[in-house]
């Protein structure tokens, strides 16, 4: 997706003229958000999926099992080097590049160079703490075990109807995902973990249909879901790692929230929960972002879908964009920013595009003469 054009550039010179010697008390903390199958780190950036995942499509793994440990830990490298604070990894753990083994290697590997790892987990689709590979925590070999847990869903808006979900609100599925969570914190150094949903399915069954409407609160079908999901998960994980790093995706900017400015689901988790908005469209927003000043103060992470091979956006440089977009999310309170992190950094643009990200998460007030 392409950053705004002549708007971005005229919001961007009222930023590049303010005092660049202010810092923030707390700078954003940038996080690269990545799926294996995409990362051109490795010794193999031919062989990578040029296409964006589905809840109910499987991404498969094409490379050598080697690559997964080669191209991560050249991507931990680098975001040791460039103060890049984490990597969101989704498709964490495959059979095809070595399953627990090879992820623990990994997060050691990252933990030794204090960068964070957060996998990407799927909650109702995106198989599970397991992404791929016949394990407790696979979804797909959980469903086998017990058809009986399915159910459908629709996508919002679309009406695609979405099968071989788990529907949130049965109990025996949110003890499979606090089983889940116990079983990756006990067993892998990482910081946290990215949850989502699956895209913006919406569960079909009544049960769930009766747990939204016990929530007491009016927001889209899909928050509610999650809400209903992540209620209890979060406050566990909270728990067992109070320093950690919990996510739920909501794949959306604040423009695409029916409720706006009241978004009641943050009162209705734990206060620690990070909230994971889509900025790509958002930014472009008119009201952009000072219209958005009103939002209830609460923990969030800024997704942006810029320089990644799905998107057709491998040679662009992002670097003004970022100048003008990241010190305003740091005004509406953002405490983690970034984009995709799944191209390598070995043309100027790559290194410019990452570069540019750790330098205004630090210093929003940065003129772009200074990082030039």
């Amino acid at each position: 997706m392409i950053a705004a054009g002549a708007g971005a550039c005229a919001g961007w010179s009222a930023i590049a003229g303010t005092n660049n010697t202010a810092v923030p008390a707390t700078p954003m903390k940038v996080l690269l958000w990545c799926w294996d199958t995409r990362m051109t780190w490795d010794d193999e950036p031919h062989l990578i999926q040029l296409k964006m995942a589905a809840s109910d499509q499987h991404f498969s793994y094409t490379k050598c099992s080697e690559s997964f440990q080669i191209g991560f830990r050249r991507l931990v490298d680098y975001c040791a080097e460039n103060d890049i604070w984490g990597i969101v990894l989704w498709g964490f753990l495959r059979d095809a590049h070595g399953g627990v083994a090879a992820a623990q290697d990994l997060c050691l590997y990252a933990r030794d160079r204090n960068v964070t790892i957060i996998p990407g987990v799927g909650l109702c689709a995106y198989g599970g703490y397991y992404y791929a590979g016949d394990h407790p925590f696979n979804l797909d070999t959980y469903l086998h075990k017990h058809p009986e847990r399915a159910s459908i869903a629709y996508e919002e808006g679309s009406g695609r109807k979405v099968q071989g979900v788990l529907d949130p609100s049965l109990p025996e599925n949110q003890q499979w995902w606090r089983d889940g969570l116990e079983w990756m914190l006990e067993t892998f150094a990482i910081g946290g973990i990215n949850y989502e949903m699956g895209d913006f399915i919406i569960n079909a069954s009544q049960k769930a249909q009766t747990a939204r409407r016990a929530l007491g609160f009016n927001a889209d079908g899909n928050i509610l879901d999650m809400v209903v999901a992540t209620h209890d998960l979060i406050e566990r994980a909270y728990t067992l790692q109070p320093n950690g790093i919990f996510i739920n995706a909501l794949y959306r900017g604040y423009h695409q929230i029916r409720t706006l400015p009241d978004i009641p689901y943050v009162n209705a988790m734990n206060p620690k929960t990070v909230w994971q908005y889509t900025l790509t469209h958002m930014q472009r927003d008119e009201a952009f972002p000072d219209g958005f000043g009103d939002i209830p103060a609460h923990r969030q992470y800024g997704y942006l879908h810029w320089f990644n091979a799905s998107t057709n956006t491998i040679a662009k440089d992002y670097t003004m964009d970022i100048a003008r977009v990241f010190p305003a999310a740091q005004q509406l309170g953002f405490e983690f920013i970034g984009t995709y992190g799944e191209l390598r950094a070995n043309t100027p643009i790559a290194d410019r595009n990452y570069r540019a990200q750790a330098a205004w998460a630090k210093n929003p007030a940065l003129q772009y003469k200074d990082f030039e």
